[in-house]
């Protein structure tokens, strides 16, 4: 299988002068997409010795899949894959990791050093947490954006900063155009919060249920704050592979 890491990418449009916008026009034109794009989630221990919350509502990822690519010319695979925190060879294969769970995680110092690693060599991190599954009754709220912002991320990368991006950082704007308060499934003001390193912004966390709008969306917080949760996910995938060569 002809897959692409987020380097390559780069090196590939690079080469070519190109940007996300001007490949738009290649698949509107009729030519065929790039090498296919791996998509993983990452698979972490969570508190109270749960090792199966991150895989809260898969299905959420395989809809955001259909729609970058019918949205796009952006060629993801759609299969789930899976990495494992544990394990940094099965990490490093894939670009772009979607970290996702109801529960704060519980990671250990060798999982934290793995991710750190992991970013460290070019791969970007999105954290979402969607409570709206199993453990929603329990008042598990944001502990998942709590845990990763005041203690995992100093643990992944100690010395990186996390701030809220402003309205007019490019991932709002590098296909759709978005508002910012527009993303926010249930209403609650929190935005996106970058974690940068060495000048380069490695991750996303984010509160706002966007992950629980790809999943069911329609169902839940209707149709419209759907659509803005799947575009907002095409941003930040886009983002995440080309960095600013998005604008």
């Amino acid at each position: 299988m002809n897959e692409i890491n987020r380097k390559k990418f780069l090196k590939l449009l690079a080469a070519g002068g190109a940007s996300f916008l001007g490949l738009t026009a290649v698949m509107a034109a009729g030519q065929n997409r790039g090498p296919l794009s791996p998509w993983a989630r990452l698979q972490f221990p969570c508190r109270g010795g749960d090792t199966d919350d991150w895989n809260v509502h898969p299905n959420g990822d395989l809809n955001l899949i259909d729609a970058i690519r019918e949205q796009s010319d952006a060629n993801v695979e759609k299969v789930w894959k899976v990495a494992d925190i544990s394990r940094l060879e099965m990490m490093t294969p894939f670009p772009f990791l979607f970290m996702h769970a109801e529960l704060a995680p519980d990671l250990e110092g060798s999982q934290c050093a793995n991710v750190g690693e992991y970013l460290k060599r070019g791969g970007f991190l999105f954290a979402e947490d969607c409570v709206n599954g199993k453990h929603r009754s329990n008042g598990s709220g944001d502990e998942f954006f709590r845990r990763m912002a005041e203690t995992d991320f100093g643990r992944i990368l100690p010395g990186a900063r996390l701030e809220k991006l402003p309205p007019d950082h490019p991932v709002f704007h590098c296909l759709y155009h978005l508002d910012n308060t527009a993303i926010h499934m249930q209403g609650v003001p929190h935005g996106l919060h970058g974690l940068f390193h060495d000048g380069r912004m490695v991750a996303l966390l984010s509160p706002s249920d966007i992950h629980c709008g790809w999943a069911n969306g329609d169902a839940w917080f209707g149709h419209q704050k759907q659509v803005a949760a799947l575009q907002m996910g095409i941003n930040i995938y886009l983002y995440a592979m080309l960095g600013d060569r998005t604008v």
